[in-house]
């Protein structure tokens, strides 16, 4: 109530509000059915013993194997539960939903029928119910009822027909830029990279098959034909996923060799390394890691380090998951064992292994430390595998046979004087410390005042903080660098796209809001763009690199660390 009334609410829309909200979690709580209790209770089990052991059920697995292959067949909308109605939030580009014109954002479906069946009342229904019906084989019918976004009377109903095709996720791919950065009178071409996960279909083959090695490739052989002079890999914001992707994608940038090592419950160890000695990319290189980098993320970052071929840059550590888990069918398992099965039980994500780094550590609790640490409130939040209940504890194993490159560690030194002696000076790290002192004071409060006239500065205090940090953005000279945004769509395009301006290429994308009694108008400062200080300081760091490899000759490769294990 006190936080509606400091949002300056009337009292009567608060208790609509609340009120609302309250009815919304009960009717929530009334759409469980027994599959979400068996799952629910299923996974609770599971996290007994591993925090990354759960059951699927047949919607949970669905969604799983749509994040890995990165598309599904569907009609290419993104949906949302309101007030019982399941609303059209926003239309996948080149889907079948926005290529027939007929449904735009706001649209609300009451109704699904498949091809020529009758339609099923869809009001009220759970959202994931909703989606299920619409998705489906790729080439078949669902006609959908909806009430138009712009109808002028909710009594509207409008009929569309569309055929189900593949619908690709593009904004969850590897995507690329290039930044042409003018410092001190030269233009420093620079290419980055940004890798949300480790995606793959593994049920195809051939050229079709979905591939993060594969994408990556392609934006990397595009940045070199725009001559770049360092590569930025980012993957603060990579949870990790297939661990086939991670070996391959790794001997992208190291000739031979191990790339992680993975034991199982018998203690034996296997050492998983690349095979393939052609290399994509042999330049100065930086990888952005932070707290939420997990899993597959970490083994390409361990690996790139001990290797000492890139420079790991970000948070003081990444997330520090150092297991590895397979999915069990469990329609198979029944089948094998001579059980009868009536519809599709989902499957087990269940943990069978632990990795470690080609130097023998394990990533497990402890994560890959940053050679460079950047500040940032992950630093100080309680986030990581060590967070979570019952983590594997943390152990070694021999090192596996390989070569130092000696391309970092010999620079290391005077590239942390450098971005040290930045830092001190930045405006916004500067900000960020403030922010981050803040925050240390936050997590030691262990009360929240219900106070109104206390929480009334406080939000005016907070609030006179943001006008001040935007008026000082404003006022800033506008940065000179040139960006080309790359997608993968345009890897293999001639040229490169107009060059947009760093507050262009950092606008966040404009998603439809939701008009309800909940949702506020927007806050006009929220279309200030995003200021990325991590990002910007990578940068210099990467030209900090790039000057003293061009200044110096770099070490040569020393003999192979530890034993090799065939």
């Amino acid at each position: 109530y006190l936080q509606e009334k400091l949002n300056k609410q009337k009292p009567e829309q608060i208790v609509k509000t609340l009120t609302r909200r309250y009815d919304r979690l009960d009717k929530s709580l009334q759409e469980y059915d027994s599959d979400d209790v068996f799952e629910a209770y299923l996974n609770a089990l599971a996290h007994v013993y591993d925090p990354h052991s759960d059951y699927l059920g047949k919607s949970s697995l669905a969604n799983f194997n749509i994040q890995m292959k990165l598309s599904l067949f569907g009609i290419g909308a993104v949906l949302q539960s309101e007030d019982g109605y399941c609303k059209i939030m926003e239309l996948s580009a080149g889907g079948p939903a926005m290529k027939s014109g007929k449904l735009k954002p706001g649209d609300r479906i009451v109704a699904v029928a498949q091809a020529k069946g009758e339609p099923v009342d869809v009001v009220d229904m759970k959202l994931d119910r909703v989606v299920e019906m619409i998705r489906g084989p790729k080439g078949t019918e669902v006609r959908l009822t909806v009430i138009p976004a712009d109808a002028s009377d909710t009594s509207t109903r409008k009929v569309v027909s569309l055929v189900r095709d593949q619908v690709k996720l593009e904004e969850q791919e590897a995507k690329a830029r290039i930044i042409d950065m003018p410092i001190n009178g030269v233009n420093r071409r620079i290419g980055m990279i940004d890798l949300p996960s480790f995606y793959g279909d593994m049920d195809a083959q051939g050229a079709i098959r979905k591939s993060t090695t594969t994408d990556v490739e392609k934006l990397v052989n595009k940045l070199k034909s725009e001559h770049i002079e360092g590569l930025i890999l980012d993957l603060r914001r990579n949870p990790g996923g297939s661990l086939q992707e991670v070996i391959s994608l790794t001997g992208l940038f190291v000739r031979q060799g191990p790339v992680v090592q993975v034991k199982d419950s018998d203690g034996k160890v296997k050492v998983d390394q690349d095979n393939d000695s052609r290399i994509a990319y042999d330049g100065p290189m930086v990888v952005m890691i932070s707290k939420m980098s997990a899993s597959a993320s970490e083994i390409l970052a361990g690996a790139l380090q001990d290797y000492d071929r890139a420079l790991i840059v970000g948070d003081t550590s990444s997330f520090g998951k150092g297991t590895v888990q397979t999915i069990a069918q469990l329609g198979e398992l029944m089948q094998e064992s001579g059980i009868g099965i009536k519809s599709d039980p989902g499957a087990l994500k269940l943990t069978i292994q632990k990795f470690y780094r080609p130097s023998g550590s394990s990533t497990q609790l402890r994560g890959v430390l940053s050679d460079i640490v950047l500040p940032s409130l992950s630093n100080v939040a309680e986030v990581g595998e060590s967070m979570l209940d019952s983590p594997m504890p943390w152990d070694t194993v021999p090192t596996a046979g390989f070569t130092k490159l000696n391309l970092v560690q010999h620079y290391l030194p005077e590239l942390k004087r450098r971005s040290t002696a930045r830092l001190k000076s930045d405006p916004d790290f500067v900000m960020l410390q403030s922010d981050i002192d803040r925050f240390k004071a936050l997590v030691t409060e262990k009360t929240v005042s219900l106070n109104e006239a206390r929480r009334v500065k406080e939000k005016q205090e907070a609030d006179a903080r943001t006008k001040q940090r935007k008026a000082e953005l404003a006022a800033r000279a506008v940065s000179k660098q040139k960006i080309y945004v790359i997608p993968l769509r345009l890897a293999t395009a001639p040229g490169l796209p107009a060059p947009v301006t760093l507050a262009e290429a950092n606008k966040p994308k404009a998603a439809p809001r939701a008009k309800s009694p909940d949702s506020p108008e927007p806050d006009p400062l929220e279309a200030t763009p995003i200021v990325d200080a991590e990002m910007e300081e990578t940068e210099r760091i990467l030209n900090d690199m790039i000057l003293l490899t061009q200044n110096h000759a770099p070490k040569p490769p020393t003999r192979p660390v530890g034993t090799v294990t065939r």
